[in-house]
């Protein structure tokens, strides 16, 4: 795998339903490197904390296999669009199916480790100029991944991303995704999950209040 861009954006304010809103969504390329810190990628300013960034989601990573079948979907030449849905890193070939929960690698001089899928928020829908988008993304399953950052260091693109270490489990970012998004009443599934300790504080929370309320109490 390689990066094949890397994205960064600031604070912009944009007009949706005819309110103003402030939105960091609008990535572009860069060619310098940049210093990957654990709170995040430099030059790269959130303006919703709550929802990005910080320990759990310092990167994030999207396939640039996808852009072809977005293309496809909304008849687009997303080709050149880097940074299409909001990624830090576009990555020239992962599939979600393949990379689990907790893999590491090593990006420039830098080491992160898979932590969740990307949740996505309205916000996605005004990127890519479609009310429905959000819900075509999360339906898709190919919702790329957030990445911990393990040592920080400078990444730039072109950078080799060489895988470290593989999880000692098959929970893929696929697994969660289908879980948190498709398949979200298996219940059994989602507490074997949370027992193998190995999930992002948001995805455990989103996974024990769901058992709880199905009347499974042994996952607090």
């Amino acid at each position: 795998m390689k990066v094949y861009s890397l994205n960064v954006a600031s604070p912009e304010k944009v007009i949706f339903n005819n309110k103003e809103l402030v939105t960091s969504i609008f990535k572009k390329p860069v060619n310098t490197k940049l210093f990957l810190s654990k709170k995040g990628l430099e030059n790269d300013k959130q303006a919703d904390l709550t929802s990005h960034g910080g320990k759990y989601k310092a990167l994030y990573g999207y396939s640039y296999e996808h852009y072809s079948y977005w293309g496809q979907f909304l008849e687009k030449d997303f080709s050149k669009e880097y940074g299409l849905v909001g990624e830090n890193l576009t990555i020239s070939t992962f599939d979600e199916k393949e990379v689990n929960i907790g893999d590491e690698y090593k990006i420039g001089d830098a080491i992160v480790k898979v932590s969740q899928p990307r949740i996505p928020c309205f916000k996605l829908g005004i990127k890519m100029n479609s009310r429905g988008f959000v819900k075509d993304f999360i339906n898709s399953n190919k919702l790329g991944v957030y990445f911990q950052v393990i040592k920080e260091g400078y990444i730039k693109k072109d950078d080799d991303i060489e895988i470290l270490h593989r999880a000692n489990h098959n929970v893929s970012i696929f697994n969660v995704s289908n879980l948190l998004f498709l398949d979200t009443t298996n219940y059994l599934e989602m507490k074997s999950l949370l027992d193998l300790k190995i999930l992002s504080p948001e995805v455990e929370e989103k996974f024990q209040s769901r058992c709880v309320k199905a009347g499974i109490y042994d996952v607090l």
